[in-house]
């Protein structure tokens, strides 16, 4: 352990390197920077410590921007309707650039946090951005309303409210336009390690 290390600082080094992922160091900083390989896309991960080690912060970031200014309103309606009842995290957008990601804080008691902790923010965002994913091509390339897309995201969760009560939750009627496809374009990611060498998580660290 580097002495010149926060003790949170390098128990998020420590994780790192238990999972074998490749990654880059900002002590004078206390942040962390690396990339994963996701079902969808590859993601990058921004860790830090901040407010005097009062918060584990860690951010994902979509490999793209909502370069469309006209478009930025109901992607962020789509963010919105993503955040309603997310038990943890929050997505964000830059409305000035475009930037979309996925935000998730732990507040620190000053304590070293446990690697159950630490794992549990880094795949909490990794599953969350990755899942919302297709969501966000389906409305931005293929026409799908930001309810509808959204309703497509979270189908498993509608699977077991319908099963309870068949009446209670419907599939949106907005459907995307005839003149577009209507599934998205995006690229399957090939599965690669962190920083292009490692491994993606997926399967392998379940929430």
């Amino acid at each position: 352990m580097s002495a010149e290390f926060n003790p949170t600082f390098q128990a998020l080094i420590d994780y790192l390197e238990s999972k074998d992922f490749n990654y880059t160091s900002f002590p004078e900083e206390q942040r962390l920077s690396l990339t994963m390989s996701g079902k969808n896309a590859n993601y990058r991960f921004a860790a830090r410590i901040t407010h005097e080690g009062e918060y584990i912060q860690v951010t994902s970031y979509y490999p793209f921007y909502v370069r469309e200014e006209k478009l930025r309103p109901s992607v962020a309606e789509l963010i919105t309707r993503a955040n309603y009842n997310m038990p943890i995290g929050k997505f964000e957008m830059d409305m000035k650039d475009g930037e979309v990601r996925f935000h998730v804080t732990h507040i620190n008691d000053g304590s070293v946090p446990p690697i159950q902790i630490i794992e549990r923010l880094f795949m909490t965002s990794y599953f969350t951005i990755d899942r919302y994913f297709p969501a966000l091509m389906q409305h931005i390339h293929a026409g799908y309303t930001p309810e509808d897309a959204v309703f497509h995201a979270e189908l498993d969760t509608h699977a077991e409210t319908v099963q309870e009560n068949p009446k209670k939750t419907e599939k949106p009627k907005a459907t995307p336009s005839s003149s577009v496809e209507a599934k998205p374009r995006a690229k399957r990611a090939s599965r690669k390690k962190a920083s292009g060498n490692h491994e993606s998580p997926q399967g392998d660290l379940p929430l």
